[in-house]
């Protein structure tokens, strides 16, 4: 698996700060898999039932996408600061300062994305009227905005999993920075921050040990008649 920007990963913690970039990466791809998983049994029913199978080519998908759609907003007892927008028949991830809107990547993050619908196009680009209030503009308020793209499958699941940010060009992002999050999440080297231990209480032998004697001397009288 390629090895992510020290850059890029940097840019990515200090855009989501306060949220931990592991919890970010670790609840978002379990979020993913999570999907994959449930909408693979759905087809197992599909295909199994005794009056006739009733799946066709689009139902995987079909049943993924409307998983992310109804769950979403179970991750805000995994991230902080989470609100779920379902505005427009879609979903937005908002925190407070930046929005995280997820998308299928079906060749990875470099290739096209295939049919786009025309909330996704003003999604991805910023070269719209300036004098117009967009529906990025309506959605994100002042918010940044982060795409999450995801690839995958009935029998493998999820296969990869990348945030960042860019541009919509020739149907393909052209991208500031890239994370690749499937990576931050499997490789363990961004963990919490360690807590420290707390203070251990004082060992009562210490209290046994004797105290010192100090050398102790009378004071020498002076002769009479000396000086000051």
């Amino acid at each position: 698996m390629a090895e992510n920007s020290s850059v890029h990963l940097e840019r990515l913690t200090e855009l989501i700060r306060p949220v931990p970039l592991a919890g970010f990466a670790s609840s978002l791809c379990r979020w993913l898999q999570d999907a994959h998983e449930a909408a693979a049994e759905v087809q197992l029913q599909r295909r199994g039932n005794h009056r006739g199978g009733w799946s066709n080519n689009t139902s995987f998908g079909t049943d993924r996408y409307q998983y992310l759609l109804g769950t979403a907003g179970s991750l805000d007892n995994e991230l902080p600061g989470l609100v779920v927008d379902s505005a427009f028949q879609s979903v937005l991830l908002k925190f407070e300062r930046f929005g995280v809107y997820q998308m299928q990547f079906p060749t990875g993050p470099h290739g096209s994305i295939g049919d786009a619908s025309d909330l996704r196009r003003d999604l991805l680009t910023t070269n719209g009227d300036p004098g117009l209030l967009s529906r990025r503009d309506i959605w994100l308020a002042d918010r940044q905005l982060l795409f999450l793209g995801w690839a995958g499958n009935e029998e493998a699941g999820l296969t990869g999993a990348w945030v960042g940010q860019g541009e919509l060009y020739d149907n393909r992002l052209d991208w500031d920075w890239l994370v690749n999050l499937l990576e931050v999440a499997e490789s363990g080297r961004f963990g919490p921050v360690a807590v420290p231990e707390p203070a251990r209480p004082l060992d009562p032998t210490i209290f046994d040990v004797p105290e010192p004697v100090l050398p102790l001397r009378p004071r020498r009288e002076r002769p009479s008649g000396s000086a000051d």
